[in-house]
């Protein structure tokens, strides 16, 4: 670094420490001018910008503040990914693009406005009432990932007015931290995939659905104002909780989606019609509900809005503590193995509640030693949240809420993400559910509806709980949030745990369940079949439109009944007329109408269903309550408001006069037997002449639609001998053309035979050979590569099709890509051995891929694992190392040969006492030493005869005169050294001179 540098870095690092001196514990508040757009509270409080990026971060980051004006009155604090202990000069590098004071975060540093705060390398970054806190890990092990860590602590902490803005980064980190942040309101973004260097957290956030807005880094901070300068213009004009307007965006959700949203808590759905608001710049609520109308797909993601799918793993685990200290012993000890374990989750969101249940229990089972089958049925109405949670893939960033050992356990990593594994998703069993308005699953163990309750009104809560009592086994467990409880119904069950809301039911008899059908005027459709399902409004609404209509029926009594004849309101003193049957209970009002009246009946309600007019008969006979009464009923559509359309409203009038009269005696005898018989035949005779005259109306009805229809198909069928004699032409072109076509086709189902056989040879090979290997096109972008790849580069599938330039290697030395791009020009294959950061050794040879017809089709890049033949080379030079050291250090003479009795290596004790140098000696017969005078026959006779046999002798004793040194008496002792490698044997030859 040239000098000039370092003091300009000096200079910028003071500068930074001395302005993060003067960070007061409580400073003086920073307003922005009144225009200005952080200003949106009446409080004077200011939104906080939460940025997460990670690889490739530093050009987004420098583009996002490069447009970011200085007085913009938000507070900005970027999340990154850095190692502990790590020296960052992100700070020096963003403070070129702003004038925006850059500071790295302290603990206990309070945020203002304008400035720009980082988190500390390789620690997580919270905040707290608008105070940073660095934290330190977690005790158990578990690793949070930084950005999620951060955006949780920011949406808990500032609510709607927290922001998230995830730029280039791979993995998954920050997904999971943009869904609490919109959970609360907020408002997230995230860069444009295509402008990213790494688009992996973009993407994950993306895919995920929580993210508002997807812009380039650029252009983000626009997008940010802009949502400011609307959210600061609504301010002053939020939905009343009784606004007309609320109730039309409930009656628009309804008839788009089936689900009935006014039950849920009015502050809770404003607040996320607002943010809908605030993410379209609509300023009114008319104009919402004009886009509503114009855009569908509007209402969906509003319907997802409200449905606030907050949830992770074991949330709260001191709460699952509890269950499985306290309500699991209670629950299952008891239990004979082989029995099921029934449990209802609903209101699962994406399962993270309903896998936690799955793996507790499977946690306690084993422990326990227990054999249950344990089924989970996991409930909720957002559709795609049912289909995530069935996969069972979540983002990384679920490492900060499980233990070390439950992840390794319980999932199993993908890529950047982690899958739930086998045997835990087969114990959960997803489905769509209302848990309003269908059946409960019945006959449970436990029912966990963790932080559902708090969302929706008292009148709602109060249902449910005798709901939850009756689907429970005996001793059952309700499980609910930390802010929820049964109150009011502490007669249904009894505590378990009070801190965290752990229930067990109590055995009471239930007269009235709220919610089923119970006769009285109260009766809701929770069975009907799904072909003829219809939304009807609450009970006072219908209520209210049955009174006004009876004002104008003195003394009628009504019910308001489908086309089918099933019940759905029953007013005033209508159940006089009503008469269950028995058998199993039933609600269609045919079966259950009283002796006299279903015949009427049944024709009324026809011809009202056929005429769309009110249909009436006078005088019906009928018997009450043992006695006669006569009675007008009147069958009438109901035609608004809208939501009822298709209803019929049904009234009984007692006739003026002919009150109810006991039968007695002999008299006790069929209704119509009580009045003159000439009156009865001729109420008879009317009764069936009416139905005679019908059923002949519907039959003419019936007879002309079959004499059209027949019309029809005589017409059709002329026009089809037609066409069939063209087609009988055309069939003969077409066979003869099938029959070429055939040929074809079977040829070309030989060869993608053969091909498929090829592929799978090859793959198979590929596999089987476990060498890392990468192809390459011609542009050298990655092609193929084979698993084992991965050990060596950091490639996964979504890397197909890129650069190879742009994909980090874990190697040592020149970039791969220059050996690819020299052996693509030159056609030579390269082959060099290279080391990875890791320690391992692999030979990597570079050759040009050549098609069948002799074309190159771009670059093969093998890695073969050499470490084995690298450290055994490493032993075999130190042990030869070893071995010379101890030849030369021995003071007698040593000569070392082969096969063939050519020296090998000989001792500097044997050049000094012999008076020959290694030149002269090493690769020389040892019979040539000396210009011959080394042979002597009893030498040749010990080395070419005895040691073969013998594999060694020793202290043979030769006397001769020796070139250069005269007469010696030698003592030879020599060892046959055998290798064990295939390598040929060597001879070892020691020497005691004497003389």
């Amino acid at each position: 670094m040239s000098p000039d540098r370092k003091s300009r870095l000096k200079r910028v690092r003071a500068k930074r420490k001395s302005t993060a001196q003067r960070q007061p514990a409580a400073p003086r508040r920073i307003d922005p001018p009144a225009a200005k757009v952080g200003s949106r509270a009446v409080d004077g409080s200011f939104p906080i910008v939460g940025i997460g990026s990670s690889a490739g971060g530093l050009t987004a980051l420098g583009e996002f503040f490069a447009a970011a004006p200085p007085d913009m009155g938000v507070a900005f604090v970027v999340v990154s990914h850095q190692p502990s202990g790590h020296v960052s000069l992100l700070p020096d590098l963003l403070q070129k693009h702003t004038a925006m004071p850059v500071v790295e975060a302290t603990d206990g540093m309070r945020v203002a406005p304008n400035h720009v705060y980082l988190s500390t390398p390789g620690r997580t970054l919270a905040v707290l009432n608008g105070v940073l806190h660095v934290m330190d890990p977690h005790p158990d092990g578990r690793v949070a990932l930084p950005i999620d860590y951060f955006f949780r602590s920011l949406a808990d902490d500032q609510g709607d007015r927290a922001i998230g803005v995830i730029l280039s980064g791979t993995g998954t980190d920050g997904t999971l931290g943009l869904r609490a942040i919109k959970a609360h309101a907020g408002m997230t973004m995230a860069q444009e995939a295509q402008t990213a260097r790494y688009a992996g957290m973009p993407e994950s956030a993306i895919r995920s659905g929580a993210v508002d807005y997807v812009r380039p880094a650029g252009s983000i901070v626009e997008q940010i104002r802009l949502f400011l300068t609307g959210v600061a213009s609504r301010d002053a004009q939020r939905l009343a909780g009784d606004s007309p307007a609320l109730g039309r965006i409930f009656v628009a959700l309804r008839d788009r989606t089936g689900h009935d949203f006014s039950v849920h808590k009015v502050s809770t759905s404003r607040r996320r019609i607002e943010r809908r608001m605030n993410v379209h710049q609509i300023d009114t609520i008319d104009e919402y509900l004009r886009y509503l109308q114009i855009n569908p797909q509007e209402i969906d993601a509003l319907f997802r809005e409200l449905l606030i799918g907050v949830t992770s793993f074991f949330r709260a685990p001191a709460a699952f503590d509890a269950l499985a200290g306290k309500g699991l012993p209670k629950l299952l000890d008891s239990r004979p193995d082989g029995t099921d374990v029934r449990v209802w989750v609903p209101g699962c969101s994406t399962g993270e509640e309903a896998y936690s249940l799955a793996i507790l229990l499977r946690e306690y089972l084993g422990a326990q030693k227990r054999s249950l089958r344990v089924q989970i049925f996991a409930t909720d109405l957002d559709r795609t949240a049912i289909e995530t949670a069935r996969a069972g893939v979540y983002p990384s960033g679920i490492i900060g809420d499980l233990a070390p050992g439950r992840l390794q356990r319980w999932f199993v990593q993908e890529d950047s993400r982690y899958r739930v594994t086998k045997d835990i998703r087969e114990l959960v069993i997803f489905a769509p559910h209302d848990l309003l308005m269908d059946p409960p699953f019945t006959k449970l163990d436990l029912i966990s509806c963790r932080n559902l309750l708090i969302y929706l009104e008292s009148r709602a809560q109060r249902r449910l709980m005798p709901l939850f009592h009756y689907a429970l086994k005996p001793a059952g467990l309700l499980f609910l949030g930390a802010s929820e409880s049964v109150d009011r119904h502490e007669d249904l069950f009894s505590t378990v745990d009070r801190k965290w809301k752990i229930f067990r039911r109590v055995n009471v008899r239930r007269q009235l369940l709220e919610g089923f059908p119970i006769g009285h005027g109260k009766t809701r459709t929770v069975e009907a079949p799904p072909a003829d399902r219809r939304e009807v409004p609450e009970t006072p609404a219908l209520a209210t439109l049955v009174e006004r209509t009876l004002t104008t029926r003195s003394g009628q009594s009504g019910v308001v009944v489908d086309k089918r004849g099933k019940t759905l309101y029953v007013a005033g003193r209508a159940r006089e007329y009503l008469e269950p049957g028995a058998g199993e209970p039933t609600h269609n009002l045919l079966t259950m109408a009283r002796e006299g009246l279903r015949g009427d009946l049944t024709a009324a309600l026809r011809q009202a269903a056929r005429t769309g007019g009110e249909a009436v008969r006078r005088g019906v006979r009928a018997t009450v309550n043992g006695g006669i009464r006569f009675v007008n009923i009147a069958v009438t559509p109901i035609t608004k408001p809208k939501p009822l359309r298709g209803l019929f409203l049904v009234t009984f009038e007692t006739v003026p006069g002919a009150g109810p009269r006991r039968l007695r005696g002999r008299d006790r005898q069929p209704a119509r037997s009580a009045r003159p018989a000439g009156a009865a035949l001729v109420n008879d005779l009317r009764d069936t002449k009416e139905r005679l005259q019908h059923s002949l109306e519907e039959t003419q009805a019936y007879n002309e639609e079959v004499t059209s229809a027949n019309e029809e198909l005589q017409s059709a069928n002329e026009e089809l001998q037609s066409a069939n004699e063209e087609l009988e032409t055309g069939r003969e072109e077409m066979q003869s053309l099938n029959e070429e076509l055939a040929t074809v086709n079977a040829e070309l189902t030989s060869k993608v035979d053969d091909l498929a056989d090829a592929q799978s040879d090859l793959q198979n090979l590929l596999n089987s050979a476990d060498t890392a290997t990468i192809f390459l096109d011609p542009d050298l972008n990655i092609k193929r590569f084979t698993p084992a790849v991965r050990t060596v580069v950091n490639l996964i599938e979504s890397d197909l099709g890129r650069p190879l330039s742009d994909i980090t290697s874990k190697l040592e030395g020149p970039p791969l890509m220059d050996d690819a791009r020299e052996v693509l020009q030159s056609l030579v294959s390269r082959t060099r051995e290279i080391r990875s950061a890791a320690g391992t050794w692999y030979l990597m040879r570079a050759l040009p891929y050549r098609t069948v017809t002799n074309t190159i089709g771009g670059v093969i890049l093998t890695f073969a694992d050499v470490t084995a033949s690298k450290q055994a080379e490493a032993v075999l030079r130190e042990a030869q190392a070893y071995f010379e050291s101890i030849v030369q250090t021995v003071r007698e003479p040593l000569v070392i040969l082969d096969r063939e009795f050519r020296v090998v290596s000989a001792n500097g004790a044997f050049y000094e006492t012999f008076a020959i140098t290694p030149a002269e000696t090493e690769r020389q017969l040892i019979y040539g030493l000396g210009n011959g005078g080394w042979d002597m026959p009893r030498l040749r006779e010990l080395l070419e005869k005895i040691l073969p046999t013998n594999s060694r002798f020793d202290r043979f004793e030769i006397e001769h005169v020796f070139p250069g040194v005269g007469r010696k008496v030698v003592v030879l002792n020599a060892r046959r050294l055998e290798r064990q490698i295939g390598l040929p044997g060597l001879i070892l030859l020691a020497m005691e001179v004497k003389a």
